[in-house]
């Protein structure tokens, strides 16, 4: 396999004769090609060179014009807006920023668009600059509030010069040359060994060390953390994030308090997410008078190590591993993390959170890899009775639990987490209402999952295809004409005015986080409802042990609950209902099932995020029905691979 040299004269030998001049540079996990001439290298049909190159060096490869022969920013301005509005229309552009250090303009639209990877290599031909197109949701949602979109925006604009920096001192360390010709592969399990929450599963080498995921266990009164101070920052070469719920990222600003500088990787949406549930934790640990583990400079700082990766995009991350992310159908965004380790010494697929079938929202897991030896799977619904209801059922039940409850004069409140289980549930409600299976009713949408739905909506290519031809088509299916937006006022008795409007009112669907009871907006109506007979609790996603969501499952109604800073005691006389078939997890049925439909079949299986007894439970089940090797590690265990 050729490294730096090596791979640097190949690609001058093979493009200088149809472009001239060029000069190849490594910054973080790309090789970027720097040319002079740009217009030719389109008419001489240079990209598909790169392509050829990019796939027998088996590098991601982009092409950059020199600084010295790109269009002044006026120039290049004008031509854009031109090229924009020709193939968009007018009034689409929400702004355009030049970023003169990497050679990026990162153009903002109104709303999301078809073909915007060719409009950009359009703009690189037209204009020597490397597009970057980013869709808002402004037009579309003009209600939803987008403080947070806003904030990752100015933080690629702010610190653009510290990020080149970066991504060059990381290519130097990503593409050199091994320093061991013989190797080993340990994984150690940090968090989420037999049990659920806290993620952080570490991966070495005699070459690198990688981090996959890094989350927090929310309780009380502390929240849990995963065994991180046992990683040697210093030698961390990168971290992996499946996607952005807190048990798998909450815990990333953390590494970079304690000096932790290297790339984190992530797809697009799961960077937004994370920006938006990382920064309402802080706000929530601030307001329940927890100690805040890590500032929003911090937070700050990871963002600006974060690198994105597209779906199926092979990716360098250490001098000994490449990595490939693919859909895991739990949530926008979400990743199946396929790890290549050494020249074809080793494979390893780590799914996250994934699920294994279709909904309204995503399309169902990816199951196909090029080689799997060891299969590290989520476990959460692995115990022999959890199989989920079918998804048509759920929605028949939930349609049928708002029906009767809206009859009999009363409200129905649904705890539910900020991505994923908010927008199927709007995808459904606002569906039956069309339909007329629901009367008219007012559906109050709460906290963080104003600023989630911008996602959605930015992201059309994450979602599945019947819902983002609709957003193409200039559809919001998210938010119909009973939809409620309720933003947090800053003033606490205006929020209590708020809830209290809404709680007094006319029979109505309220869903708000956190999707566990644990704690956020949902607390603020689950206090004031919680003795009303009439209404309805209704719960659709996992129930953690020790949230108030799980002790109401098993039985309790007299509870006690830290609310603002106090403990209050309610009497539960809501009608409670469990309807699990919404989980973006998949259910016992679904983990067979991927065990039997993955290519190939590995070698090994690593059970992880499951409470104990569902975890043994599935891996005897798999070791007696498909004799596949099932390891079971509790927190601080290690797995040796290789040799």
């Amino acid at each position: 396999m050729p490294f730096r040299e090596d791979i640097q004269k190949k690609i001058i030998d093979t493009l200088s004769p149809y472009i001239g001049n060029l000069k190849v540079d490594f910054e973080g996990p790309f090789i970027t090609v720097y040319i002079d001439n740009y217009k030719k290298f389109y008419s001489e049909g240079c990209d598909r060179l790169i392509k050829q190159l990019a796939k027998e060096l088996k590098k991601h490869i982009i092409v950059r014009c020199d600084p010295k022969f790109r269009l002044s920013k006026n120039e290049a301005l004008k031509k854009i807006r031109e090229i924009i509005e020709t193939n968009l229309g007018k009034d689409i552009i929400d702004n355009i920023y030049f970023d003169e250090h990497s050679g990026d303009v990162l153009i903002y639209l109104k709303r999301p668009c078809r073909g915007l990877r060719k409009l950009a290599t359009i703009i690189f031909g037209e204009t020597g600059w490397y597009a970057k197109i980013t869709p808002t949701a402004l037009d579309m949602a003009p209600r939803l509030p987008r403080q947070e979109i806003e904030y990752v925006r100015q933080i690629q604009i702010a610190m653009a010069k510290e990020r080149t920096e970066f991504l060059k001192n990381l290519g130097r360390r990503i593409h050199r040359d091994p320093l061991f010709r013989d190797s080993y592969i340990r994984v150690t399990v940090l968090g989420a060994g037999l049990e659920v929450g806290r993620s952080a599963i570490l991966l070495e080498t005699k070459e690198s060390c990688i981090l996959l995921d890094c989350g927090v266990k929310p309780g009380y009164p502390y929240d849990e953390f995963p065994f991180i101070d046992l990683i040697d920052l210093d030698r961390l070469d990168a971290v992996i994030v499946s996607h952005a719920h807190m048990d798998h990222v909450g815990l990333i600003p953390y590494l970079y308090k304690y000096g932790y500088r290297g790339p984190v990787y992530m797809t697009e949406p799961t960077k937004y997410l994370m920006e938006i549930l990382v920064s309402d934790y802080i706000e929530l640990c601030e307001r329940e008078g927890k100690t805040v583990p890590f500032s929003k400079r911090d937070l700050t700082t990871a963002l600006c190590h974060t690198i994105t990766v597209d779906y199926e995009t092979t990716t360098d991350i250490a001098p000994d591993v490449k990595l490939t992310l693919f859909n895991a159908g739990h949530e926008i965004g979400s990743a199946i993390s396929h790890l290549h380790v050494g020249n074809g010494l080793y494979n390893i697929v780590y799914t996250g959170d994934f699920k294994y079938g279709k909904t309204r929202l995503l399309d169902t897991a990816h199951r196909k890899f090029k080689r799997v030896e060891l299969l590290i799977m989520e476990s959460t619904y692995g115990g022999k009775n959890d199989i989920q209801e079918p998804r048509e059922v759920a929605e028949k039940k939930l349609i049928d639990v708002v029906r009767n409850t809206v009859e009999r004069g009363g409200k129905v409140l649904i705890p539910a987490f900020s991505t994923g289980r908010a927008q199927e549930l709007l995808l459904i409600l606002n569906r039956a209402i069309e339909s007329k299976q629901l009367p008219k009713i007012k559906i109050y949408v709460d906290g963080m999952i104003l600023e989630t739905l911008n996602v959605h909506l930015m992201f059309p290519d994450y979602l599945s295809k019947d819902i983002r031809e609709l957003i193409y088509d200039g559809v919001n299916p998210f938010l119909g004409e009973t939809v409620e937006t309720v933003e947090r006022p800053k003033r606490p008795e205006k929020r209590y005015e708020q809830v209290m409007e809404i709680v007094k009112g006319d029979s109505c669907v309220i869903i708000a986080p956190h999707g566990m009871l644990n704690g956020g907006p949902i607390l603020d109506y689950f206090v004031h409802l919680a003795e009303d007979d009439k209404s309805t609790l209704v719960f659709v996603s996992y129930q953690a042990e020790n949230t108030l969501g799980r002790r109401i499952l098993q039985g309790e109604r007299k509870l006690t609950i830290r609310y603002y800073n106090e403990d209050i005691t309610v009497n539960l006389k809501m009608h409670v209902e469990n309807i699990q078939g919404f989980s973006g997890h998949s259910d016992r049925r679904q983990l067979l099932a991927y065990v039997r439909d993955i290519e190939p079949k590995p070698s090994k299986i690593m059970l992880v995020h499951g409470e104990q007894s569902k975890v043994l439970s599935l891996a005897l089940t798999i070791e007696l029905s498909m004799k596949i090797p099932v390891v079971t590690p509790g927190n601080l265990e290690s797995v040796r691979l290789v040799p």
